[in-house]
């Protein structure tokens, strides 16, 4: 994580960076910017970093001057002596407002938001680049699966779901019935339409039209009830939920 700190006041800077190394997260700060001039010329010249610490009060200026000037894409978490500013540092690409003097637990409360942020960004975009290569080619229409010494003609569209149990993978379908595929759950997810399919989690794969009902669950996770119901409990993780639910109301 490449980190930029904009402070004004060296020992509110050098007790920023002790509170960093403290959290034990991997980061290399890149530079301490002073001013709004300093702020202009450095983001200028330099790429833009992960993440901006910024204080807002600076000596010849207040720091908005700099993001209003220079085209940033990092997320900045402003820290100041003063909550005025709140609803304007918002519009800044801010993902905290850390009021001084900043403790521990509220800058690691800010860098997991960050964190979570950049997880959420990362899988939007895994995403749409999925549904960018399967809308150029061919997805999985039916399979062909064995049953007794036959091989039954199956329409993607007529499973529910398909799961791994006992190293095995299962596709379930609508009336009830379930066959043993030839098919790592992986190679699934790559053939499957993703506006109708997705991976729940590492046991699970989902049709959209099997999900009769999403329960909270602990630690901020959500249980999926199917129909048919599944041999197993289906649990979303915190990660992604949000993911889960914009997949689901079919906004991505």
């Amino acid at each position: 994580m490449k980190i930029v700190i904009v402070e004004d006041e060296p020992a509110a800077a050098n007790q920023l960076k002790f509170l960093l190394n403290q959290l034990h997260i991997e980061h290399e700060i890149l530079t301490t910017i002073e001013s709004v001039a300093e702020g202009i010329v450095w983001f200028s010249e330099h790429e833009n970093p992960d993440l901006i610490f910024s204080d807002i009060q600076l000596a010849d200026g207040i720091s908005f001057e700099i993001y209003e000037q220079i085209e940033l894409k990092s997320a900045i978490i402003f820290t100041t002596a003063f909550d005025e500013f709140a609803i304007r540092a918002f519009k800044h690409n801010s993902i905290d407002y850390l009021l001084k003097p900043i403790d521990s637990a509220s800058l690691n409360f800010a860098i997991e938001k960050f964190n979570n942020q950049q997880l959420m960004k990362d899988e939007l975009l895994n995403l749409l680049i999925k549904q960018q290569v399967f809308s150029i080619k061919n997805y999985r229409k039916s399979f062909l699966v064995r049953f007794r010494d036959k091989l039954l003609p199956i329409k993607s569209e007529e499973f529910a779901f398909f799961y791994i149990e006992n190293g095995l993978v299962y596709g379930q379908v609508y009336d009830g019935r379930k066959f043993i595929l030839d098919f790592k759950l992986d190679d699934l997810e790559t053939q499957l339409d993703p506006v109708d399919f997705t991976r729940a989690n590492r046991q699970y794969i989902l049709s959209r039209n099997c999900i009769s009902e999403l329960v909270g669950f602990i630690n901020s996770r959500i249980k999926v009830k199917t129909t048919p119901t599944a041999p197993s409990d289906i649990i979303i993780s915190k990660e992604k939920v949000t993911l889960f639910k914009k997949w689901f109301e079919n906004v991505i």
